[in-house]
């Protein structure tokens, strides 16, 4: 992390001037985060060592189809289980949110860990969550759209074609879904665990949260979906068998996708890389 004054921190991102009419005073400085693909944030520390975290709006979120409003909607909704940070100022040009002290979770947590926090996220109520179901094919296609048209080639089209549509499955509820729950978005606490950047999260099918969470851990299906299912008391396992199963290969396609407009984005070879292994999952 890149630590600066507020000053030349202004300078270099033009957001955090927005934050001058709610600081009484000029932060003591800011510095950069690293470690989040999609948002280039910023950590604000007071005078009194308070500190904050800046989640711009960018043309990148606007890329991914990513909505600050939304972001601090559901963190204003779920503020008093302290799951996430607390949302603290929303603007046009972003998101104030409080910083979590504590340690990263990046290597040190077990899928079972994981999946009792992904339990407490599908567990909040959306009753009166003010935002939008998520609609998958939507997602995908915003993704593919806003790609240039020497991405839209075999064997990625074929992909696409294949999986774009929505599975027919036996509903189960919707859910609060992170959309992107794994140890780097956790942070070890006094409270416990608490997640952070949630700039994906929505209200949709939890089987498909739960298959993301499968694919980025890596994880054999059927065991963390048994496990899942031991964790909430549910009876109706091979519903949500069925719908993991189902939602796989779609979330591989999504992660495709975005691996592809990434690359279109910043240019950066890894993003082609990843995107890459994931065409060649498909022949497994």
């Amino acid at each position: 992390m890149a630590r600066m004054s507020w000053q030349e921190a202004c300078h270099l991102d033009e957001s955090l001037a927005s934050l001058d009419a709610f600081f009484t005073l000029p932060p003591a400085y800011a510095q950069t985060l690293t470690g989040g693909l999609t948002n280039r944030c910023w950590k604000i520390v007071l005078s009194d060592q308070q500190a904050y975290v800046w989640r711009p709006s960018t043309l990148i979120t606007q890329a991914f189809s990513i909505s600050r409003v939304q972001e601090y909607q559901i963190l204003k909704a779920i503020e008093q289980t302290q799951l996430g940070p607390k949302p603290i100022y929303l603007n046009s040009a972003g998101l104030l949110v409080e910083w979590i002290e504590g340690k990263a979770l990046t290597h040190d947590l077990g899928f079972d860990s994981l999946l009792k926090s992904l339990v407490k996220v599908h567990l909040c109520s959306v009753e009166r969550m003010p935002t939008a179901p998520f609609n998958y094919t939507a997602r995908v296609d915003h993704y593919w759209m806003s790609l240039e048209s020497h991405y839209k080639v075999e064997p990625y089209l074929s992909i696409y074609q294949r999986w774009r549509s929505q599975p027919n499955l036996t509903h189960v509820g919707i859910a609060l879904c992170h959309f992107d729950l794994a140890g780097y978005n956790m942070i070890d606490t006094e409270l416990g665990h608490r997640i952070i950047d949630w700039e994906y999260a929505g209200i949709a099918d939890p089987r498909l949260d739960l298959a993301l969470c499968i694919d980025i851990c890596q994880e054999k299906p059927l065991e963390a979906v048994f496990r899942y299912c031991q964790l909430r008391n549910i009876v109706e396992v091979d519903d949500w068998v069925d719908g993991v199963q189902a939602w796989l290969p779609r979330v591989t396609m999504m992660a495709l996708l975005w691996y592809l407009l990434a690359h279109q984005l910043w240019g950066d070879e890894q993003y082609l890389t990843q995107a890459q292994q994931l065409v060649e999952s498909f022949d497994e």
